[in-house]
């Protein structure tokens, strides 16, 4: 059973994705940045630090250090699956040339989620759309939300050129997002099984 890693911007529908793999092959162990991120500021004893700074926030979560610790736990877990149950790993954060330096492709599938050609103010549009009363974004004016977008615009447009160029499949969820996320769990069954 391959492992999976599923990294991408904010509403491309990474956390959907990971929690349809696990509710068909329940054998999965799924494991979300997010938590390493927060037990990391937890840790420091600063996590109100960086919820009042959501700058600082990104700034950490996206720096190479969390990136390569996030990684070298991941493979720590694989190498130790004596039962080869499989692990999924869900993030936000991480670059795909690092992902390639870390991941061995033979062990792991890689795909990575990203909104197309959307632009900013559409962003925002399926940001709403898709948001939950767990998101982050949750209940945020647009105006707040448009302030993000600008970031996750330029960090789609980088992924797409750096996915290609890692050898990283990039996958557009803007339009059709629920047929685009179970044609990928179909195509996953195949590798899968």
């Amino acid at each position: 059973m391959k492992n999976i890693l599923i990294m991408g911007i904010g509403r491309a529908g990474k956390t959907t994705l990971s929690k349809m793999i696990k509710e068909k092959y329940n054998c999965y162990n799924l494991i979300h940045s997010d938590s390493l991120k927060w037990a990391m500021i937890r840790a420091k004893g600063q996590e109100g630090y960086y919820r009042e700074n959501v700058d600082k926030q990104k700034e950490f979560e996206h720096g190479i250090y969390f990136q390569r610790t996030l990684l070298e736990l991941y493979n720590s877990l694989i190498g130790k699956d004596k039962n080869k149950y499989g692990y999924i790993l869900e993030s936000g954060q991480l670059h795909p040339k690092i992902v390639k330096e870390m991941i061995d492709f033979e062990q792991t599938l890689v795909l990575c989620l990203g909104l197309g050609s959307l632009m900013p103010e559409d962003m925002v549009e399926q940001c709403i759309k898709y948001d939950t009363k767990e998101s982050w974004t949750y209940g945020l004016n647009r105006d707040y939300l448009l302030e993000h977008a600008k970031d996750w615009y330029s960090c789609n447009e980088m992924l797409k050129l750096e996915c290609t160029k890692y050898g990283i499949k990039y996958i557009d969820t803007s339009k059709n997002r629920e047929k685009i996320l179970v044609e990928i769990l179909n195509n996953i069954s195949c590798i899968t099984n």
